[in-house]
């Protein structure tokens, strides 16, 4: 029997007006063990781990025992907390970008972590952070100097973050989501790791996912939790193969077919020729162009109205660079046309004019959501640009369905995003691309941070929208599962090219490229 390394005791988490967010959970995590904590967005997972650490705001208040080693976490001092974070138990959040410094570059930032908690010189410490970057999978930056955050692309953030928190050898490692911007063959290295970790240094991991398929591959036990509450819990193998409770069955359960209507005309809302996106690699203080980095190298494709073209590939393919060139958020080379019109030269009015008909939802939530802007502000901000003359009254009414569109109340437009979970904010984000009605829409992994259940909803949703008002989607994502049930066509990128294109059912039932086979192995275990 493994020796109990972290207790929660009746726990309980209350914010506003003593509303509990969590009620009375009480589990453990054994010595050596992997426990998964599951549940649909705002079920009160990351609120949990954030606990054991004092790391929720200063209105939160918190009831009932944390044992770590013997001591109660929530009674430490802070500079005793401050021993151990970081330490003996680390976290990988879930939105690397919010959490890696803007202004260090990726090497310094792990670096900073190995010296503060441990008697080496910098030298050494540049040594293990190049052993920490080849294990997760980004020797490349090694070549590349400044390597900063923004360089980056998501899944490359998150596999630093993961680099980061290892790097101290920790004996608990609490994961937050740390696969959910990895395509799957990454995630499945990034799996691997942490399960050789484990092992090799007698690591303990709490590993908080939406993603039943990961909690298969990796977790000995787990605990299901709805509301704030523990609804099942137990081996993992037992509650997946034979849920006891429905809500446990909801998320397990596979996705269904989403109905679509024919797409009415075969004229394309949007077509691009040849287009690449370079990205200059600059040096000394001067800030030089030494070289330019392709990202994405002469990607042909077009995208009639009630049509949806997917985008897969791994973690720095190409796949977001290349709807940022199409929007012009990037400079790119190539044809763009809209409507049959090329927007290459458009400017000022002209462009602007455009972009309201053309939208996009990013990848990730909370670097998009201005932090200073309720959600009344952050949803009426595309129509107070472009229709400056509807009065406040028709504004609110329009955010107000954009809302109930997303499956969000109306009582949440004078909150702020640091309010809401991942999920939730990710919707936010979804309303104000859509308040517009958009032709064109651009979805950057949009579902990314949502649990299968919310994934459903909103695709479900999409699909609603697209069917009544005909737009165009291009979906970009690395869940082959959710492509298969979503898209009509599929685009495959493998290092900024497309390695293979067409029907997502010709592909899925018989794919021609070695990556696109690698990808299809990696994500359905064929």
């Amino acid at each position: 029997m493994r020796e109990k390394i972290l207790e929660f005791q009746n726990l309980s988490i209350s914010f506003h007006e003593n509303k509990k967010v969590v009620k009375n959970l009480s589990f453990s995590l054994n010595e050596k063990e992997t426990l998964a904590l599951v549940g649909e967005s705002g079920s009160g997972k990351s609120i949990t781990a954030l606990a054991c650490m004092n790391l929720l705001p200063n209105n939160a208040k918190i009831e009932g025992n944390i044992f770590f080693e013997n001591k109660n976490l929530l009674n430490q001092e802070e500079n005793e907390l401050q021993k151990i974070r970081g330490n003996k138990v680390s976290y990988i959040f879930q939105e690397p970008m919010t959490s890696l410094n803007p202004l260090q570059t990726i090497q310094h930032q792990i670096k900073e972590s190995i010296i503060l908690h441990q008697k080496l010189n910098q030298n050494e410490a540049s040594k293990k952070v190049i052993w920490l970057l080849e294990m997760v999978g980004l020797s490349k930056i090694n070549n590349y100097t400044p390597s900063y955050p923004h360089q980056l692309s998501g899944g490359q953030r998150q596999r630093a973050m993961i680099a980061m928190a290892l790097s101290n050898n920790p004996k608990i490692l609490i994961a937050d989501e740390p696969t959910t911007s990895l395509d799957v063959s990454v995630e499945n290295k990034i799996l691997n790791l942490l399960e050789d970790l484990k092992s090799r240094f007698g690591m303990s991991i709490l590993f908080i996912t939406h993603d039943l398929n990961v909690v298969r591959k990796i977790a000995d036990n787990v605990v299901v939790m709805q509301s704030g509450k523990i609804v099942e819990k137990g081996i993992t193998k037992n509650i997946l193969n034979n849920p006891r409770m429905v809500y446990t069955r909801k998320l397990i359960s596979e996705p269904e077919k989403i109905i679509k209507k024919k797409k009415s005309s075969d004229i394309p809302i949007i077509e691009v020729k040849n287009i690449s996106v370079n990205y200059p690699i600059r040096t000394s203080i001067f800030k030089r162009v030494k070289r330019n980095f392709k990202a994405v190298k002469n990607v042909s494709f077009k995208i009639v109205a009630g049509e949806t073209l997917g985008i897969v590939g791994e973690s720095g393919s190409g796949k977001s660079s290349l709807g940022l060139g199409i929007l012009r958020l990037i400079s790119s080379e190539g044809e763009i046309f809209f409507d049959n019109k090329s927007i290459r030269n458009l400017k000022g009015k002209e462009l602007t004019k455009i972009r309201k008909d053309i939208q996009i939802v990013f990848q990730d939530p909370y670097g998009s959501l201005s932090p200073r802007m309720c959600v009344a502000e952050i949803i009426a901000e595309g129509l107070n640009e472009h229709y400056p003359y509807f009065s406040k009254t028709e504004v609110m009414r329009k955010v107000k369905k954009s809302l109930e569109n997303v499956e969000l109340p109306t009582d949440i437009l004078s909150r702020y995003p640091h309010e809401f979970s991942g999920g939730q904010r990710q919707r936010i984000a979804i309303a104000r691309a859509i308040i517009l009605r958009p032709k064109f829409l651009i979805l950057d992994e949009p579902t990314s941070a949502l649990d299968r259940t919310i994934q459903l909803q909103i695709l479900k949703l999409l699909a609603k929208l697209q069917n009544k008002y005909n737009m165009a989607y291009l979906f970009i994502s690395h869940d082959l599962r959710l492509m298969k049930f979503f898209t009509d066509k599929l685009l495959v990128m493998y290092q900024g090219t497309v390695v293979e294109k067409g029907l997502t059912s010709n592909i899925f039932k018989k794919p021609e490229s070695a990556y696109s086979k690698l990808l299809f192995e990696a994500a359905f275990n064929k």
